[in-house]
């Protein structure tokens, strides 16, 4: 799953597995309401090693327990790298990516921050893209944050081409009766 903030650390953008994962629509998620999907007992650390990450403007990897949308929960690993304009340097955000946890020994976790100590990996499983579509709608998000500092016109031909990606998205799925196909 992929996820952008702006510079004060307020999420932005969540791909929409997070939705499908969670159970949280768009008004619930952004901001800082993504919180609310991690366990109450891993919330508190989480929170602060976000905020030190913001503060720091640095790479981070968070490990804390996640609520699906059934009421259960699964270990995840969130990673992210702080993203700046090409010319200027300026921060203007995280660009991340959360994977589940894939260690059978999940009973002896604890929920972690590590601040400045990663480099970030790669989706799989059910977390990985679905599909190409899924993977250059990724890319352009991407490339959405990099270049805010270029205005309206970069960021209206990005959006309209994450829009028309969208629905070339919506309309395989439709074909292929399954929100879940991997092509």
């Amino acid at each position: 799953m992929i996820w952008v903030t702006d510079r004060s650390g307020s999420c932005t953008y969540l791909s929409q597995e997070w939705y499908d994962l969670t159970g949280q629509n768009l008004d619930e998620a952004t901001g800082s309401g993504w919180t609310e999907a991690i366990h109450p007992d891993d919330r508190a650390a989480i929170v602060s090693g976000f905020a030190q990450a913001c503060a720091r403007q640095v790479e981070f990897m968070l490990r804390y327990r996640l609520r699906r949308a059934d009421g259960t929960y699964i270990w995840v690993l969130d990673a992210a790298s702080p993203s700046f304009t090409p010319l200027t340097h300026d921060f203007v955000g995280f660009l991340g990516l959360i994977s589940r946890y894939e260690d059978d020994r999940t009973q002896d976790l604890t929920a972690k921050a590590e601040i400045g100590t990663f480099r970030p990996g790669q989706a799989q499983g059910e977390f990985a893209p679905r599909n190409k579509l899924d993977l250059a709608a990724d890319h352009l998000i991407a490339v959405r944050a990099l270049t805010v500092e270029y205005g309206d016109k970069v960021a209206a031909a990005i959006d309209h081409t994450l829009y028309a990606l969208g629905q070339a998205l919506k309309r395989d799925r439709s074909e292929t009766g399954s929100p879940d196909t991997h092509h």
